[in-house]
């Protein structure tokens, strides 16, 4: 485990910063909040220098003098230099859109590099360590980060990504942000907690069954829906379409994933009740399948009501009565 990521470490930097919880607004890392340290090359080096030291003393080597102590002046200017790329720059919370469980959440923030100096060699974390399982047992890996290089008075997007497996609110994880620029004997790094919160959607049902039978509100005319005889085109794929929609064909033609489209009945009205679906199916998998369904029904252009157990959605349509469908599944409690 780095020694950035280690729990005792972010409780004492804590406990010397004085904060708690997310931040707010436009953060400023200023020089209080940058930690150093030299890294594993740095140890490296300075034992060697010792023994250059300890070495030039016992034989005389006014040579070795020279060399020890320009070496380690050297190293020392680089102990300012790799702290100074990393203080004084600004962030601030972006976006974090809804996904599916099992999908990988996306986390953004607006780096900003106030000062006329460039910025290199920046890294952006989780300050936290996935778990996975290798030959051995149970090892540990880094979470993946981001790379940045902030211009002279410029700003760019960090873009971090972290994965689901769960549905409900998945709050993005304290941020470390480090750099070991310019000879990597320093590690400097800072922590951010950013106000962001993802919106984990159920994982819609694989092999879903058809939708349950649909009302006509007696309106003319027709639809497009995902299913059906007459064939009525394509429109490019969508998050949550099942793969059997997808048109193989024309797909390896072009660049884009082209969804197959039949003519449907419109006006059609539909209920997706919970208390309706088979008894033997437990509340994710009843939850997956209402989240198939409900993408189904929106592909389709139908009028469509989602009833859980002590929460109604009125008939409606549209991206707005999706996302308010589907945020109801993913914050769903029983």
């Amino acid at each position: 485990m780095s020694l950035t990521a280690h729990p005792l470490a972010l409780r004492l930097g804590d406990w010397i910063s004085g904060r708690s919880g997310v931040e707010p607004g436009e953060v400023l890392l200023d020089r209080k909040r940058v930690y150093i340290l030299p890294t594993r090359a740095g140890a490296v080096f300075a034992a060697a220098m010792l023994v250059l030291l300890v070495a030039s003393i016992n034989y005389a080597l006014q040579l070795g003098f020279l060399l020890t102590f320009l070496a380690a002046s050297m190293a020392i200017v680089g102990m300012h230099h790799t702290h100074r790329n990393l203080a004084r720059i600004t962030l601030r919370a972006q976006r974090a859109d809804p996904i599916f469980a099992g999908d990988v959440a996306t986390f953004e923030l607006l780096v900003a590099n106030p000062t006329v100096e460039q910025r290199l060699a920046l890294h952006f974390g989780f300050a936290l360590h996935l778990k996975r399982r290798g030959e051995r047992g149970r090892q540990r890996r880094q979470a993946p980060g981001f790379w940045l290089d902030l211009p002279a008075r410029g700003s760019a997007t960090a873009r971090l990504s972290l994965p689901t497996r769960r549905r409900g609110q998945l709050a993005c994880p304290r941020i470390r942000v480090q750099t070991s620029f310019p000879f990597g004997l320093w590690r400097a790094w800072a922590y951010y907690a950013p106000p962001l919160t993802v919106l984990v959607y159920p994982t819609p049902e694989q092999d879903a069954p058809p939708l349950p039978v649909a009302g006509g509100s007696g309106r003319e005319g027709a639809g497009l829906a995902a299913s059906g005889e007459d064939f009525a085109g394509v429109r490019p794929y969508q998050a949550g379409d099942p793969r059997k929609m997808i048109a193989w064909r024309l797909a390896a033609r072009s660049d884009e994933l082209p969804v197959k489209l039949f003519e449907a009945p419109s006006g059609s009205e539909l209920l997706l009740d919970f208390e309706r679906l088979p008894a033997q199916l437990d509340t994710e998998a009843k939850l997956s399948r209402l989240t198939r369904w409900l993408l189904i029904a929106e592909a389709a252009q139908l009028r469509y009501a989602l009833a859980l157990p002590g929460a109604t959605i009125e008939l409606g349509s549209g991206a707005a009565h999706r996302a308010r469908c589907l945020a109801a599944l993913a914050l769903f409690e029983r």
